[in-house]
């Protein structure tokens, strides 16, 4: 298993634990209102859940159990597969600490978080494909 592979399929269960941890907090404060500004958390436990756990799971199985290249390039620049663990991560990072301090205290230093973040995980997409593209082909002799 690649190394890429082991470090996002890590990260992708912290973002899980997180997840389920947040969001517990949300609904359970949604049911007795523990503590006002967890009501911030709405959108945050599903970032974490879906960006976080899933699609970092998902690029972290794909990376290893795609078909290789070819065998002196199995799997393109490794390079890149960090590039996208680093991008996902720092958006998702960013998102965590700006996304329930907008919900909380609005202002444009943490709008702007936000925009960059997206940004971040946009890029973390794009790189996601281009890493993957040439391994999604037809067999030889299909």
């Amino acid at each position: 298993m690649p190394l890429v592979t082991r470090w996002a399929i890590r990260a992708a269960m912290v973002y899980l634990l997180l997840g389920l941890l947040t969001g517990t907090l949300y609904w359970a404060n949604l049911q007795w209102a523990l503590w006002p500004p967890l009501a911030a958390l709405s959108p945050t436990y599903l970032h974490l859940l879906v960006i976080g756990w899933l699609t970092q799971l998902v690029f972290g199985v794909i990376y290893w159990m795609f078909p290789i290249i070819n065998k002196a390039n199995m799997r393109g620049d490794p390079r890149l597969a960090w590039s996208v663990l680093l991008l996902l991560n720092a958006g998702m990072i960013l998102r965590l600490i700006c996304e329930p301090w907008r919900a909380s205290a609005p202002n444009d230093l943490n709008g702007l978080g936000l925009v960059v973040s997206a940004i971040l995980l946009t890029l973390a997409g794009y790189l996601f494909v281009v890493v993957c593209w040439p391994r999604v082909r037809e067999r030889a002799g299909s």
